[in-house]
């Protein structure tokens, strides 16, 4: 075959656009808006969640430095003079729970039992703070994570967002999908209105 042959040189060309095709149509029923390789990751991940014991709360207290890093671009906040965040040295909590990707450290979820914020009178579970590391995100990794937790503590919860977190409402909209969540809002005593998520596990 060569191709100053004409009719070679058509063939060529045909096998390529068919090639083209074939890979396209290979992954062609995932979101295109997402890269492959986040596809693939998301196909061969393992997600756990591992309860936190006392003592045991180093890693959570390292993570929680890069969650309010990330959270400072949606609500400015600024580091101390020792180069750390500590808005959240006090922050409360029920459970804890560290999330790993196939073994490897990827995040945190805190959860609380609190009063509701719809119901009066009402007692409700909720995610305090969770976080997922940004190698980990838009895999699912996220996703699973929190609906492992979620499946730890049944009975009524409640998820909110802070105001301008628009990530985070998209975010939990997804994740929430199975438990035919209820949305609305309240008005929160630090400022604002938060979007809240009601649902019954």
């Amino acid at each position: 075959m060569t191709l100053a042959d004409p009719a070679n040189l058509f063939r060529l060309m045909h096998y390529f656009d068919v090639l083209a095709a074939v890979v396209f149509a290979s992954w062609a029923g995932g979101d295109r808006s997402t890269p492959r390789s986040t596809l693939s990751l998301a196909a061969m991940v393992a997600v756990t969640v591992v309860p936190i014991a006392p003592g045991e709360e180093g890693p959570l207290a390292n993570l929680l430095q890069l969650y309010q890093y990330d959270f400072s671009q949606i609500e400015p906040s600024d580091v101390a003079s020792d180069g750390r965040f500590h808005q959240l040295d006090d922050v409360a909590f029920e459970y804890a729970y560290l999330v790993y990707a196939s073994g490897q450290l990827a995040g945190f979820a805190l959860v609380g039992r609190d009063a509701s914020h719809a119901i009066e009178g009402d007692m409700i579970w909720s995610m305090e703070e969770f976080f997922i590391m940004r190698k980990y995100r838009r895999a699912s990794i996220g996703t699973r994570a929190a609906q492992l937790v979620i499946e730890r503590h049944p009975g009524t919860w409640e998820i909110t967002q802070t105001p301008h977190n628009t990530g985070a409402l998209a975010f939990w909209r997804q994740a929430l999908a199975p438990y035919a969540f209820e949305e609305g809002s309240f008005d929160h005593p630090g400022g604002g209105q938060r979007s809240l998520q009601r649902f019954v596990r």
